[in-house]
């Protein structure tokens, strides 16, 4: 006989029981007190022995944990399904659970849910994070108990209405698994500030748009998956006659065609493997260089005010100036990193050194001084009038545009990035580097069509 067909017998003696005795309370303890259940555990101790799967033990490792067998494999759904009259396939629920036995221990993984659209299949790898739309079927992989899924409660990460969206994946080597379910949610107001870098490079491909985390989920492959933060924007789904016919997962504006997949996907590679670059460097007693410092505090600020930005161009009024002091200190961490003279004027001038047209040249100095001139006034409580969206979304562009060329130029220039743009301002010889530097980029890897 087959393991699984002795899983199968156990299983059946199991649920037999629960269906001619149901408990008071589908519990793990209740279920787990049933004498048919011990000829379960010991055939589960065989498939699944400490060595190769210690996440299905107690913390001491001396017995199986009960809890995770019956409650987060959704196994006690399906008993109270079978017991209660429903039909269950019991050839399908023992293939289910011994392959769930006989998987290794998962990794766990954090799992960030965008409000943005991909193609389907977009499969990315953004430094130690994978961007992936992940399909109905790919989430409903990750559940346990697969084909048991209608007798279960839809998981957070439910494959019926998050199927298609896009996640931010990052693996997390060596933390514990879960033993039950998490009460407490994360109660970090800024959750996306551990996740800088893949956010900031989504941004930099499209600042019409804003990229926001909806919803952060702690994933266990095959094991268990629960929402920690946020939640996802669902709206009801309606077919070609009108009628409703569900729920789905709705993004927003920031979209990527099919025909510009392979251009976004070139550009978010080359301009994450910039900022790991950036962020690696050191000094010869190994602080982080004035670089890595200045993308630290400007990555920080950038990603902080997409977050209170919708639609690329609303900020909430009692937010608006706060967010204006974000996109200013964003380009003065890069552009006045060297701390000499007025901050003010070496921000703006710098900024725009790095722009090739001097219509563009003009306008980014102006803004970046008009912007300073808003700061001012803010910091010291001074009347002023609202910015309008209109003037806040220039500001975004242009921090964002400054942030992009100072990354590009940092990457081929190193730390001499400031003395050279300085040295630009009055030399054709480098205000000639500076161009041919920036327009090579952006020619082989161009950010997202304007619109």
């Amino acid at each position: 006989m087959s393991e699984r067909e002795t899983l199968l017998g156990v299983l059946k003696a199991w649920l037999d029981d629960l269906h001619q005795r149901p408990p008071q309370e589908w519990s793990a303890v209740d279920l787990s007190r049933r004498p048919a259940w011990g000829q379960v555990r010991a055939v589960v101790a065989g498939l699944a022995p400490y060595s190769r799967r210690p996440d299905l033990y107690g913390k001491d490792g001396s017995a199986l944990d009960d809890r995770v067998l019956i409650t987060l494999s959704g196994l006690g759904q399906v008993a109270e399904a079978a017991a209660t009259g429903t039909p269950v396939s019991l050839e399908d629920l023992a293939a289910d659970f011994t392959a769930f036995c006989r998987a290794a221990a998962p990794e766990a993984q954090s799992w960030i849910l965008l409000d943005i659209d991909l193609p389907s299949g977009t499969d990315l790898t953004l430094g130690e994070y994978r961007l992936q739309a992940a399909s109905a079927t790919s989430l409903a992989e990750l559940m346990p108990l697969r084909s048991m899924r209608r007798f279960i409660r839809s998981p957070d990460l439910d494959p019926d209405t998050l199927g298609g969206s896009t996640f931010l994946q990052q693996r997390l080597p060596g933390q514990a698994l879960a033993r039950g379910r998490s009460w407490l949610p994360d109660l970090d107001q800024r959750p996306e500030r551990r996740h800088l870098d893949p956010l900031l490079v989504l941004q930099l491909w499209n600042v019409e748009e804003s990229v926001h985390p909806e919803a952060y989920f702690h994933v266990e492959p095959g094991r268990h998956s629960e929402i920690r933060s946020g939640s996802p924007h669902i709206e009801p789904s309606f077919d070609h006659a009108g009628e409703e016919v569900g729920e789905m997962h709705r993004a927003f504006g920031y979209r990527v065609p099919p025909s510009e997949l392979p251009t976004f996907a070139a550009f978010l590679q080359e301009v994450q493997d910039m900022i790991s670059s950036v962020r690696s460097r050191t000094t010869k007693n190994g602080r982080p260089a004035t670089t890595a410092r200045a993308l630290a505090s400007a990555a920080n600020r950038l990603v902080r005010a997409a977050q209170r930005t919708m639609g690329g161009t609303y900020v909430d009024e009692s937010e608006a100036d706060d967010v204006l002091l974000d996109y200013v200190i964003a380009m003065e961490a890069v552009m006045a990193a060297d701390g000499r003279g007025d901050s003010r004027r070496r921000t703006a001038q710098r900024s725009a050194a790095m722009w090739t047209q001097d219509e563009d040249r003009l306008a980014v100095y102006q803004t970046v001084k008009n912007a300073y001139t808003r700061r001012s006034q803010y910091a010291h409580g001074e009347d002023q009038q609202p910015i309008s969206d209109d003037e806040l979304f220039i500001v975004r562009r242009t921090a964002f545009g400054v942030f992009l060329r100072w990354l590009v130029l940092t990457s081929d220039l190193n730390e001499a990035v400031l003395q050279r743009l300085d040295e630009s301002l009055v030399s054709h010889r480098e205000r000639c580097r500076i161009t041919q530097t920036l327009d090579t980029f952006f020619t082989a890897t161009p950010a997202a069509p304007e619109v």
